[in-house]
């Protein structure tokens, strides 16, 4: 308990250095007035369109799961909607726990299988974004030190991808390598540990199939592009001069990133600093870019929020009951 509230904490401050790096220069004056003069019929839009990327996750993720199984759409939908509220509102971005263990209870599929897909999404996550940040760097001025960022950045997920092909490769020698980690470990933990990494070998077989590699592929961009559209809509929304298609692709990119690090419920702080930054690449002050930020925020709060509450009601499942299963202590019935 004391190190889950010591990473509580630091996540906070996390949140709270980023949120003060994103204020520095906002003339809070000219801020609430980019407030006041909003489209909100833009904002609106952004609700439906939120939703419409939870379930394209889940769609995703059906995907990802083939090799374990192929479970009915409805339980990933609602493990989905319930995992992302729970980032929302819960610390230490435990929704990513939550969505595995609430689908490996509805759909009796086998929990390290159900974790592995979710390590798996997030490497396909990356690679999508990565290739976003390529293809924005090259459509807009960006200084040696962020290109060179994105040389690093692109280092590391060709690195990732040579041991993911490696184990697929190598399986027994990788199980045997996992297997000899897992008995230095205390024997509970070194038995979940295996678990897992049996789990993440059998989720590598739908690499195995250049069809459903590739559908993985396609449906990451799609979900990419549809979270895209959300910025596209606060462009228009505040007014901003902002080429739309490398605008858009920028902030997705950087926002993508910047909430990538573990931070507060909800990535407070990340999220705005992510926007501030990226609209100040087109030269958008840092006011109306921090209220284009909170409003942007806002509608993806308010539209994840309701997805995920509407998934609880339909489940019958409390958020406590929520919190308390990502820790293992109860059963989600």
């Amino acid at each position: 308990m004391r190190g889950r509230t010591l990473r509580i904490v630091v996540s906070v401050l996390i949140s709270a250095v980023f949120l003060a790096f994103a204020v520095r220069g906002v003339h809070w004056g000219e801020a609430f007035e980019a407030l006041r003069s909003a489209n909100y019929l833009y904002v609106l839009l952004m609700l439906p369109v939120t939703v419409w990327t939870l379930f394209i996750r889940a769609q995703r993720w059906r995907i990802f799961l083939q090799a374990v199984a192929v479970p009915p759409l409805r339980p990933l939908v609602s493990a989905t909607n319930i995992g992302f509220m729970a980032n929302m509102v819960l610390p230490l971005r435990i929704g990513e726990g939550v969505r595995p263990v609430l689908l490996s209870r509805r759909a009796k599929l086998p929990l390290s299988g159900g974790l592995a897909s979710v390590l798996l999404e997030r490497i396909f996550d990356m690679f999508t974004i990565l290739f976003l940040f390529g293809v924005s760097a090259s459509l807009v001025s960006v200084s040696d030190q962020v290109r060179k960022w994105g040389w690093m950045l692109s280092g590391l997920a060709l690195a990732v991808a040579a041991v993911i092909v490696l184990i697929r490769l190598q399986e027994r020698l990788a199980l045997a390598i996992a297997r000899r980690i897992a008995d230095l470990l205390p024997a509970r933990l070194g038995e979940t540990a295996y678990g897992f990494a049996e789990g993440f070998v059998k989720a590598l077989e739908m690499l195995d199939s250049p069809t459903a590699y590739l559908r993985a592929a396609a449906w990451s961009l799609y979900l990419w592009l549809a979270i895209s559209l959300v910025y596209v809509l606060g462009f228009s929304a505040f007014h901003l001069d902002v080429p739309t298609l490398r605008g858009a692709l920028v902030l997705t990119t950087l926002v993508a990133i910047a909430v990538s690090v573990p931070s507060a419920p909800g990535y407070i702080g990340a999220f705005q600093l992510g926007c501030v930054l990226g609209l100040k690449i087109f030269g958008v002050a840092e006011s109306p870019a921090l209220a284009f930020s909170l409003i942007v925020h806002l509608s993806q709060f308010v539209g994840v929020i309701g997805a995920g509450l509407y998934s609880l009601w339909t489940e019958n499942i409390s958020l406590r009951e929520v919190e308390a299963a990502e820790q293992g202590d109860v059963p989600v019935a």
